[in-house]
């Protein structure tokens, strides 16, 4: 079971106080330092209800300071770059919250951050929040408030999809294959507004000492990262990456409830939504895409994870975007 430092809670309690809303219904242990994820996504459950508004999430994330990361926050504000203050997040983002990896792939001109489940819910609640903090911390930071971003959500369209264009500066996507907030690549070079070598370097010795204390990364969420990042999905190459014989690699999933394979599945159907999800890709592509050297066992592949061919499973997105 994942956990989640209280002090990341406060932004929810401190929206619900200046919205005047039932924020006593949201009772938090102070003597407390974490919380599970569960109760987390428990009080969110709760907010919503009190608050009747389903798009709360989206508005917490919106609303969020750097400064309500505690440390970690401080470290991304001495950045001296964007892809700076990404890069300090993504490593110490165990110190604040286990619901969530995030996944960081830089194309030729965009750049996704990817949400992937860690050890808490997955949850529309969660992915909302994670890509409106995303978009709120990358503002702030550079201090372009009118920055636009490209929201995608594994999740159907909500009654509220308006919210999502106010949000992100353009019209979200919804049932998309995976969770993500994509943006310019240009942005990762804009400065931060109070970048300061000197004291990042002081607060990155800090976190990184924390980050010790915390104990080591699940070997399923390097697995994770890796795998979704793409290129080779064999277990050497990803042992090779992680420093260690695949003999060991699979040892270690193994005692962690998991298995290479079983990773290695999930990251290609998810390649394969992806792939799927382009009109232009035919599904033999697909599967040469995917490493297969013939679609037929592609085929196979896709109707287990999915319970339907590649061809229905697209034609079904292509109903659900229309």
């Amino acid at each position: 079971m994942g956990q989640v430092k209280v002090a990341i809670v406060l932004p929810l309690l401190n929206y619900l106080r200046r919205h005047q809303l039932a924020h006593e219904l949201l009772v938090v242990d102070d003597a407390a330092q974490t919380m599970s994820c569960e109760a987390w996504l428990a009080l969110y459950q709760r907010a919503i209800a009190a608050s009747g508004d389903p798009a709360l999430p989206l508005r917490v994330g919106a609303a969020m300071q750097p400064s309500d990361y505690s440390m970690l926050g401080f470290a991304a504000m001495s950045c001296v770059t964007l892809e700076q203050a990404i890069h300090v997040m993504l490593r110490y983002e165990r110190l604040v919250q286990e619901v969530n990896a995030t996944g960081l792939v830089v194309g030729d001109s965009e750049v996704a951050l990817q949400w992937l489940p860690y050890l808490g819910p997955v949850s529309p609640i969660f992915m909302q929040l994670a890509l409106a903090s995303w978009a709120a911390m990358a503002r702030r930071l550079t201090g372009r408030p009118q920055q636009a971003f490209e929201a995608h959500f594994s999740f159907p369209p909500p009654p509220h999809a308006d919210v999502y264009q106010e949000i992100f500066g353009k019209p979200a996507r919804f049932s998309q294959p995976m969770t993500k907030l994509v943006f310019e690549r240009d942005l990762l070079s804009q400065p931060v507004l109070f970048g300061d070598a000197q004291t990042n370097q002081i607060l990155l010795q800090k976190a990184e000492e924390q980050l010790q204390q915390a104990g080591a990364v699940s070997i399923v969420c390097k697995v994770r990262q890796r795998l979704a990042a793409g290129g080779k999905l064999g277990v050497e190459a990803v042992a090779e990456d992680l420093r260690m014989s695949p003999r060991k690699l699979q040892l270690l999933l193994a005692n962690e409830g998991s298995s290479f394979r079983k990773l290695q599945h999930e990251a290609l159907f998810q390649r394969a939504k992806d792939y799927l999800a382009d009109p232009a890709i035919s599904v033999s592509e697909v599967a040469f895409l995917l490493g297969y050297s013939e679609q037929s066992p592609f085929q196979n592949a896709f109707k287990n994870w999915a319970g339907m061919t590649p061809g229905a499973w697209r034609r079904n997105a292509v109903a659900r975007r229309v």
